[in-house]
């Protein structure tokens, strides 16, 4: 059997599934299965899901607040352009944030769990550097493609980088304040060429190459992060 940290959950669910939650895997298996039949089941999920775990521990993790769930009370965060963003957490009877000249005084109710807490980290620092994501897309933008833009998301996301819709809506990722810039002004072109064109196709492309022609190498060094979850 694996060595690899696993939870076992039984569903109602017709089928057997395993997914990645940070370094353990949770199986979830399907209704009415045999005694028998889960082991199978289990064994399979574990082999499989195993050499997800090992390829993904080979990349480097963005896991910023790690220190705070972990029992830690203050953070400095250094972000997108060498700036630091603070959080520090102080006891309260209710959850409640305040931003303080340089970061976040956060008080946490004793009833918020460490994945709310999670969610809400993310969440301030996405709100406190929206406007400077709204302003870096815009001059992106205006330089490099001049679509028409709906608006700007920042919010954290498990699973992908960014997303753009035809109407110009663009999402991206919080994490990647947490990696070299190089590779936030990729994922934006990214996402603006999508409102020119909404596939991946060979034009698509030739649209990303002219407003970031080393593309090819931004998406080899994207590849080697992983957005760790709970």
């Amino acid at each position: 059997m694996s060595t690899i940290p696993h939870r076992i959950e039984r569903t109602r669910n017709r089928t057997s599934r395993a997914v990645l939650k940070g370094d353990v895997i949770v199986i979830r298996l399907a209704r009415s299965l045999t005694a028998s039949e889960e082991r199978r089941h289990i064994e399979s999920l574990l082999r499989r899901m195993g050499r997800v775990v090992i390829r993904e521990r080979a990349r480097a993790p963005i896991d910023p607040f790690a220190p705070l769930l972990d029992g830690g009370d203050e953070l400095a965060l250094t972000i997108t352009n060498d700036r630091l963003v603070r959080f520090r957490l102080v006891p309260g009877s209710s959850t409640k944030a305040r931003w303080k000249k340089d970061g976040w005084d956060v008080r946490v109710s004793p009833h918020l769990r460490r994945q709310q807490l999670h969610r809400l980290l993310w969440k301030l620092l996405a709100e406190r550097e929206l406007p400077h994501l709204e302003t870096l897309v815009l001059h992106i933008n205006d330089a490099a493609f001049g679509e028409r833009t709906r608006s700007v998301r920042l919010g954290y996301a498990a699973t992908q980088w960014g997303s753009c819709s035809r109407r110009g809506d663009i999402m991206l990722n919080a994490a990647l304040l947490l990696v070299p810039e190089p590779l936030l002004h990729y994922v934006i072109c990214h996402e603006l060429a999508h409102i020119r064109h909404p596939n991946h196709s060979k034009t698509y492309w030739q649209t990303v190459e002219r407003a970031f022609p080393d593309y090819r190498a931004a998406i080899r060094t994207l590849r080697g992060f992983r957005i760790c979850s709970l």
